[in-house]
């Protein structure tokens, strides 16, 4: 699997030819957070989705909405 990020820290890049909408999930303890990007077509049918693996087994998020385009109401 491809990463769209220039490392290990900050917003993953966009990717031309991909969907792009983002994700962004808090962990309970507060001190860390992860984003979501989707790699699916522009325009796709169904939810957003980003697979990675974990202990040899792909892991499948989906979502519905794309946070980006609500970015500027989280704070």
């Amino acid at each position: 699997m491809k990463k769209a990020t220039d490392s290990l820290t900050g917003e993953p890049l966009d990717v031309a030819g991909e969907c792009n909408a983002r994700l962004y999930i808090g962990d309970n303890y507060e001190d860390n957070h992860v984003t979501m990007r989707c790699p699916l077509l522009p325009g796709h049918e169904g939810p957003h989705k980003e697979e990675f693996e974990r202990r040899g087994k792909t892991v499948t998020i989906t979502w519905w909405v794309d946070e980006k385009e609500f970015e500027d109401t989280w704070y």
